[in-house]
């Protein structure tokens, strides 16, 4: 079975050479790379540069999933690479922490994710906004990852908005020490984690 490792594109994404999360993201998801149906990731990456890799590896990775993108950027500075591909749904110019977005897009069609990953602004109030928004999206062994977490004091801030039926399935990964990174912290609410 392919890795994320083998299956990345450094030149598209930091996910594993400026950061080092994919051992971490392999060991959470593997479980599900056959059987995801929807993931999301927040956050494709910057204009015209270095954007995209991280949504055509989950596209990649995850067989039989559909692919959910959102960010601020315009759909025309998206990577080609992941335009045109059926199972990647992108949503450019759009506020991914806006509760209305988050109520069309996905609520109304009740949408359920087996992943939420944020990769966005990387500020507290959007991480918070994202777990209030997300979490209750997931499916019942689904995983919510938050990447770049920027100090370990801020762990606690981020339970502190998690709903009281999912704090139990909340773990932290403190990842600095493998490239010397201060924000390679990540926060997961992981159903699966009984």
């Amino acid at each position: 079975m392919t890795t994320l490792e083998e299956l990345v594109d450094n030149s598209r994404t930091d996910k594993n050479n400026v950061h080092s999360y994919l051992p971490l993201y392999e060991q959470l998801l593997s479980r599900m790379k056959m059987t995801a149906k929807n993931v999301l990731e927040v956050g494709i990456g910057y204009a015209k540069c270095h954007n995209g890799g991280s949504i055509k590896l989950w596209a990649d990775y995850f067989e039989n999933a559909t692919v959910y993108a959102a960010d601020i950027i315009d759909y025309d500075e998206v990577y080609d690479g992941i335009k045109n591909n059926q199972r990647i749904n992108i949503f450019a110019s759009s506020d991914a922490y806006d509760p209305q977005f988050v109520e069309n897009t996905f609520i109304v069609p009740d949408v359920k994710f087996d992943m939420v990953l944020d990769d966005g602004p990387h500020t507290l109030e959007s991480m918070k906004a994202f777990i209030q928004l997300y979490s209750p999206l997931l499916t019942e062994n689904g995983i919510l990852i938050i990447e770049d977490v920027q100090m370990t004091a801020w762990f606690e801030e981020l339970k502190s908005v998690v709903s009281p039926d999912l704090l139990s399935y909340v773990t932290t990964y403190d990842l600095r020490y493998i490239k010397n990174r201060y924000d390679d912290l990540v926060f997961v609410i992981d159903k699966k984690n009984c």
